[in-house]
Formats: structure tokens, C-alpha cells, sequence
């Protein structure tokens, strides 16, 4: 099968990449600092900024070219948020929005003509248990992996008819380098929050050294792979 993993430079993407290319299947993934077309360990790169439109269609009508057909999406690509919902500002929400909820929506919009095209596919969206519940000092995060799981879930009842089936996923604690590219709000260094959100922070981080191994996630999505339903 031809899978397109957005996000897959790293983390949880890359281990499902190359899980799922050692199944045997087709696997392209995307980065934003890859050139287009590049290979690396059998995992062919497209270039791709899901928060511009034009960048998502270049990659997806390159792969189109080559492949002629998507079988699966694993929408991956997203980015972390820490601070109080005080102290973050509507610019930093709509940023991360723009990016965990709205560039996955602009991807999927992208390929699910082709998919309805061949009456066939699976979007697999990578989502988080911080969106079954808030999480203190992760509110915006949780909010926008909410919204990613009921729009999923609405979806899913869309699509049936096109024999397109949706799925979630909400994975917990992964040992990745999220900590590297978490955004932290600009308010938090004076914010009235600061010393009890420097230690929720501080356990987030040291909870990521006891997670389990991200190739875990890569194995579900194999196993949702082969499932006709």
C-alpha cells in the first residue's frame, strides 16, 4: 500500500515510517526541511508546510505523479504548547491551532478527492490523550486535539459511503524529542503561574525518559491498515 506520513522527520512519524516500510508497504513522509523526492532508509520525502495550501499540493500532486493513488494518511504533524490559558495570548492559540487542527484539515481536503476517486482509504489521525481531558498549562493543546477528535469522529460517518474509513488515534507519552519543539507561551517567565507551572513542566519532561518506544503506535496503524473495516 502507498502510506503518506506527515510529520515524519522524527518521533512518533519517523518510527512509524520505517515500521511500516519494513511491512512491505510503499511510505512517503513529509518534512518541512526536506527537498522533494529525497529518500532516506526507503522512505521517499516530500517537502511540505501543512500550514500553506500550496505547499500541500505541490507534495500530493507529486506523489499522485508517481504513485497514482494514496492508500492511507496518517495525519502526524503537529507541534506542543505549555502555559496557562491566562497567559496565553489569541496569536499564540490561532498559531497552534493553524498548525495541530487546521493543517491537518488542509491535508486532508487535499487527498480525499483522490481517495473518492477509487472508492478506497484510510485516514489514521494522530491525535492524544490530552484531548480526551484538559491537562493544567496544556489547555490549548488539549482544545485543539478535541476539536481534531470529534472532527475525526464526523468524518468517519461522512465517508462511509466512499468506503473511506477514518480513525483516531490518542496516543499517551512517547520517549520523542517533543520537549525540543514545544512552544511556551511569552507571558510565561513572569506569569503569576510561573512556579507551579516550571514543575508541571519539569515532570512532563522527566516522564518522557520512562514512555514507551513510539514503533508501538507504528504497529496499531499496521494493524488498522490490514483491518477491511
Amino acid at each position: 500500500m502507498v502510506i503518506l506520513i506527515t510529520g515524519a522527520s522524527s518521533g512518533i512519524g519517523l518510527a512509524s515510517a520505517l515500521f511500516l516500510k519494513n511491512q512491505g508497504h510503499k511510505v512517503y513522509g513529509t518534512s518541512r526541511k526536506a527537498s522533494m523526492g529525497e529518500t532516506r532508509n526507503d522512505i521517499v520525502y516530500l517537502k511540505m508546510d501543512i500550514t500553506q495550501e500550496k505547499s500541500i499540493k505541490e507534495a500530493i500532486d507529486f506523489l499522485i505523479l508517481k504513485e497514482e493513488k494514496i492508500d492511507v494518511l496518517v495525519n502526524n504533524a503537529g507541534i506542543g504548547m505549555v502555559g496557562s490559558v491566562e497567559d496565553s495570548s489569541v496569536n499564540e492559540m490561532q498559531e497552534h491551532f493553524d498548525t495541530n487542527y487546521y493543517g491537518a484539515v488542509r491535508v486532508m481536503q487535499e487527498v480525499l478527492p483522490h481517495m473518492r476517486n477509487r472508492s478506497h482509504g484510510k485516514i489514521i489521525n494522530i491525535s492524544s490523550l490530552a484531548g480526551l481531558f484538559g491537562l493544567p498549562y496544556r489547555g490549548v493543546y488539549s482544545a485543539a486535539k478535541a476539536a481534531f477528535n470529534l472532527l475525526t469522529e464526523s468524518m468517519r460517518m461522512e465517508l462511509l459511503k466512499f468506503n473511506i474509513h477514518a480513525v483516531v488515534l490518542c496516543p499517551g507519552d512517547f520517549k520523542t524529542k517533543i520537549k525540543t519543539s514545544r512552544i511556551r507561551v511569552k507571558k510565561g517567565e513572569t506569569s503569576i503561574y510561573k512556579e507551579e507551572y516550571n514543575k508541571v513542566y519539569d515532570l512532563l519532561n522527566e516522564e518522557l525518559h520512562s514512555s514507551g518506544d513510539p514503533i508501538e503506535v507504528g504497529k496499531l496503524i499496521q494493524k488498522i491498515v490490514k483491518k477491511k473495516s
